[in-house]
C-alpha cells in the first residue's frame, strides 16, 4: 500500500479499531492505537494522532478521551446499545436458522458494539438445548420475498410438511405455488409470509421455513383495495399463531387475573368493561381451532358470550374432543 493510499485509509481504519476494541471500560492509549494501525501498515506519530481523532469528532464520529500517564481514547455512542444487541441475538438463537447462520449473524451484531461487549453477550445468551429443525435456505427465501414485495412482483415456491419420520411431503403433489406476497411476520419463533391469491379476498399464511426454491416471478402482483392499508399487528392478534378462519366480533367474559393475557392477545387499546367481579371485551377474531384451544386452556377463566353461532361452534369443538378421548 502506497503512503498516499495509507493516509486516505487511515481515518477509516482508526475508527474501526476504536469501535472494535474500545468502550467506556476499555480505552486504548496512543501507543496501543499506533501499534494497531501498524498491523495495517499505517504509520502515525503521537503528535499527529490527536489531530486525526479531532477530525473524526468534527465529522460526528464521537471519540472520547481522558489523560492519565498517557492519553486514552474510546468510543461509546453506537447505533445499538448492548441490551438491544443482546435482545436481537437472543431472537436469532431461538430461530430455526442453521447453527452456522446463527453464528454468522450474531457475530455481525457483535461487531456493532465492540469485541468486549460482544464477548459478554455470547456468554450470557441462553443456548437452547431443544434441537429445532433448521432450513439452511431460509435466509435466501426471506431475501427473495422481501425483494418481490418491494418490486410488487408475484412469487412462486414449493411448500412441504413433515411426516412422522421427518421426511418432506410436498403439497400440491410437488407443483409450485404462485401467489401475491403481502408482508412477512415473526410469530412465536417462526417467520411467516402472509399472501393472497388472485381470485379471493382472503389471506393465506405460509411458514417460510417450509417454503423451498422461492422465485420472483416476472408477473406483477394483483392489487386489491382490501390490502392497501393492511394492518399486520391487527392481523396477528386476530389469527392467534397464524391459524385463520372467518372474522367475527366476539364477546368474551373473563376473570381479572386474565387481564394481562387479554392485553397480550388483543392489544392494550382494547375496551374493557367491568361486569360484577368479571370483565368483558368485544374483539375481532378469526374463528379457528387455535382460538377455541386458547379458551379451553384458560380452564374456565375465559368464556365466549357472543355471538350465539360461535358459542355453538365452541361447544361442538369441545364435544368432539370429549368423544375422541
Amino acid at each position: 500500500m502506497s503512503r498516499n493510499t495509507e493516509q486516505k485509509a487511515k481515518l477509516l481504519v482508526l475508527y474501526d479499531i476504536l469501535c472494535r476494541l474500545t468502550d467506556e471500560n476499555h480505552a486504548l492509549n496512543s501507543d496501543e492505537i499506533i501499534a494497531e494501525l501498524a498491523k495495517h501498515n499505517i504509520e502515525v506519530s503521537r503528535k499527529v494522532l490527536p489531530s486525526d481523532i479531532a477530525l473524526l469528532n468534527k465529522y460526528g464520529y464521537e471519540v472520547l478521551s481522558y489523560k492519565k500517564k498517557y492519553h486514552y481514547y474510546y468510543v461509546v455512542n453506537r447505533h445499538f446499545d448492548t441490551a438491544e444487541i443482546a435482545m436481537l441475538a437472543d431472537v436469532i438463537k431461538a430461530s430455526k436458522l442453521s447453527l452456522e447462520q446463527k453464528s454468522m449473524l450474531i457475530q455481525k451484531l457483535g461487531e456493532m458494539i465492540g469485541n468486549h461487549q460482544a464477548e459478554k453477550i455470547s456468554k450470557n445468551i441462553i443456548n437452547y438445548d431443544e434441537p429445532k429443525r433448521s432450513n439452511n435456505r431460509i435466509i435466501y427465501s426471506i431475501d427473495a420475498i422481501d425483494r418481490a414485495i418491494s418490486e410488487q412482483k408475484k412469487i412462486s415456491f414449493l411448500y412441504y410438511s413433515l411426516d412422522a419420520e421427518k421426511k418432506k411431503i410436498y403439497r400440491k403433489e410437488g407443483n409450485r405455488y404462485i401467489t401475491n406476497p403481502l408482508v412477512m411476520v415473526w410469530n412465536k419463533d417462526n417467520y411467516y409470509l402472509i399472501a393472497y391469491p388472485d381470485h379471493h379476498n382472503n389471506t393465506i399464511t405460509y411458514r417460510i421455513d417450509r417454503m423451498e426454491d422461492v422465485r420472483i416471478e416476472d408477473e406483477r402482483i394483483v392489487k386489491k383495495k382490501e390490502f392497501v392499508d393492511f394492518n399486520v399487528e391487527k392481523y396477528r392478534m386476530q389469527v392467534f399463531s397464524m391459524f385463520g378462519g372467518e372474522l367475527k366480533e366476539v364477546g368474551l367474559q373473563f376473570v381479572p387475573e386474565m387481564l394481562d393475557d387479554i392485553y397480550d392477545k388483543f392489544g392494550e387499546n382494547v375496551s374493557v368493561e367491568t361486569v360484577g367481579d368479571k370483565y368483558q371485551v368485544l374483539v375481532q377474531i378469526q374463528i379457528s381451532p387455535t382460538f377455541f384451544s386458547w379458551v379451553i386452556g384458560s380452564r374456565g377463566k375465559v368464556h365466549i358470550i357472543s355471538p350465539l353461532d360461535v358459542k355453538e361452534q365452541f361447544t361442538a369443538f369441545v364435544d368432539t374432543i370429549k368423544k375422541e378421548y
